[in-house]
């Protein structure tokens, strides 16, 4: 017996995939759960009805759930905050093609982040803040998906190869635990176009997750990772359950569930026990 989480309301849409699967129909307190023993194609059900439906894991105790660990860029904001930076400057064209590129694993992320950031020499860091009071935005669901997992005792955190400027600012803003993202170089008030410290890329951020492991004390099940793009397969890799948000084909090939219609709170849904 296999039970597919649909992530909507719709009793009637819930219905049809519960009629057509054979299977049994549960409603839960904000989306619907099927039961069945029939053989399905995930991906073919999810093109037919345009809904999220995700397979409820059988190796995960969401009980004993107690991190997770998010990108920023387009996962927990709804926006690449390097893109805004460049698009405010007039270097729109040379820097978005290059994220575009490393976001869906065409692209090393590493050197594709010095190449953005020297594009972006000379730009005033004034620009860092006029992008995240005009132009960032919290991804849907976010704020409900952060109090919800407070609420349960469930840490969190921020791995972003993006720039710490924005995931400090959010990790205040949201009382996330904890947060690790990419320096870049200031002197006065302008970027010299240079890196300080390690490029978090996709091994640097599975190297923080194993941190956060050694920090907390977890076990690889205690973990959700969520991300979009390619340079988050590495800490997908080692998480109990891996994330795709809105995210890159290449991500949602290699991930244990995929959001692509619904908020960030939809994994809540996995924790509805009622």
């Amino acid at each position: 017996m296999k039970i597919l989480i649909i992530h909507c309301q719709d009793l009637s849409l819930a219905e049809k995939i519960a009629t057509d699967l054979n299977g049994s129909l549960m409603r839960m307190k904000k989306h619907f759960r099927v039961q069945t023993n029939n053989k399905f194609n995930l991906d073919h059900l999810r093109t037919i009805y345009k809904v999220d439906i995700n397979l409820l894991s059988k190796e995960v105790n969401f009980s004993e759930v107690r991190l997770l660990v998010s990108d920023m860029d387009s996962t927990l904001i709804t926006i690449e905050t390097i893109d805004e930076i460049a698009k405010l400057s007039g270097l729109s064209d040379e820097v978005t093609s290059i994220t575009e590129e490393a976001m869906q694993g065409r692209l090393d992320f590493t050197e594709s982040f010095k190449r953005r950031v020297l594009i972006l020499k000379g730009v005033n860091e004034s620009c860092f803040k006029t992008v995240y009071e005009k132009s960032l935005k919290l991804s849907p669901g976010a704020t409900e998906l952060i109090n919800f997992f407070k609420s349960i005792q469930v840490k969190s955190a921020i791995v972003s190869g993006g720039l710490h400027y924005f995931a400090e600012r959010l990790h205040r803003q949201l009382g996330l635990d904890t947060f690790r993202a990419n320096n870049v170089e200031i002197v006065n008030n302008f970027l010299t176009g240079k890196v300080l410290g390690k490029v978090i890329g996709a091994r640097e951020k599975a190297n923080y997750v194993n941190e956060l492991y050694n920090l907390y004390q977890l076990e690889r099940n205690q973990v959700i990772v969520i991300g979009d793009g390619a340079n988050d397969l590495e800490m997908m890799k080692i998480a109990g359950l891996s994330v795709a948000y809105h995210a890159k084909p290449i991500v949602q090939e290699n991930c244990n569930i995929v959001i692509n219609h619904s908020g960030l709170d939809s994994v809540i849904d996995f924790f509805d026990s009622s």
